[in-house]
């Protein structure tokens, strides 16, 4: 069976602040190699050691370390170059309002049909208006919706997302969301005051499942990445048996893969790097440890979950 690889997690341009083109244009800055990286010494030990720890100081060297990545690699010139190298058939492109727009996303995919693009509810427009505009978004080709509730600074369960969760959901589309109690901003930046830590708990997720039981929910991260989500979020999954649940393992490695797989069944998990935090290559290799000996596994893993709820043809 020939791999196929779609990739449910990825990024374009400075998500974290209003940096514009910066998807589209070559990267000019020198990557951050002159000090620690949390996110290649992650990698390196199989995404068996916590990226999230409460020290400052850490969490300092992991922002900066992922604002570089941004600059570097968040641009449709490395991004291909990973694709590539890595044999990625598709990438899910999500943006960040204010920061990286659907419009972002769609240029990609016009330049390489290998993007797909979701949509970001624009909390700054009325909601009549940010409404009109995720349904103009829908006829470009938005296939899915994506919030961020930290760095939107907005509950998942908040008003103002229930309309465009609505409109998804009753379209069939997915709806994938940041799950995970982690900043983006160091105590000096402006930015951390537009922030909430606690709208990424996984208690917005259990409410959010009880109103929308039947629609497409992705909570991204498997939940989060502070430790013991997969499972509690799993139990709660079970608890109420929501069918259309679906699990992505960015930042996991393969002892994760085989435990999300366990818990939610093959169907339901997907392959995702929330690229450019992850790099791929070892994004793979702990998918083939946990799951090499099962091709059918494999491939539901890589690609057909992803390809069936993004309503792709060739799934």
């Amino acid at each position: 069976m020939k791999r196929r690889i779609i990739d449910f997690h990825t990024h374009l341009g400075d998500i974290f602040h209003e940096n514009k083109n910066i998807a589209f244009k070559r990267p000019g800055i020198v990557p951050h190699e002159d000090g620690f990286d949390p996110f290649k010494d992650l990698e390196e030990s199989g995404f068996t050691r916590p990226l999230i720890v409460p020290d400052q100081t850490a969490q300092n060297v992991l922002i900066d370390a992922g604002q570089y990545r941004i600059w570097d690699r968040a641009n449709i010139y490395t991004t291909g170059e990973m694709m590539d190298r890595c044999g990625v058939n598709y990438v899910v492109s999500l943006p960040i309002m204010p920061n990286t727009s659907f419009e972002e996303a769609l240029a990609a995919s016009k330049l390489d049909s290998r993007y797909i693009p979701f949509t970001c509810p624009d909390f700054d427009l009325p909601d009549d208006e940010m409404m009109e505009k995720l349904k103009r978004d829908i006829a470009m080709g938005a296939k899915g919706l994506k919030i961020h509730p930290i760095i939107q600074n907005i509950e998942i369960t908040d008003k103002r997302c229930e309309r465009p969760i609505k409109l998804f959901g009753e379209l069939g589309l997915p709806i994938t969301y940041h799950c995970g109690v982690n900043d983006y901003y160091k105590p000096d930046s402006p930015y951390l005051a537009m922030t909430n830590l606690n709208y990424g708990t996984l208690d917005y997720t259990f409410e959010l499942l009880k109103k929308f039981p039947d629609y497409i929910i992705v909570p991204a991260h498997g939940g989060g990445s502070c430790g013991g989500e997969l499972e509690a979020l799993s139990a709660e999954v079970k608890k109420h048996d929501y069918k259309n649940v679906y699990v992505e393992t960015s930042h996991r490695g393969a002892a994760d893969i085989t435990k999300a797989v366990e818990l939610f069944g093959e169907d339901r998990v997907m392959y995702a790097t929330d690229w450019p935090f992850d790099t791929c290559d070892c994004n793979i290799r702990c998918a083939e440890e946990a799951l090499g000996s099962d091709p059918v596994a494999m491939d539901k893993y890589f690609y057909k979950n992803a390809a069936r709820i993004l309503h792709m043809e060739e799934f």
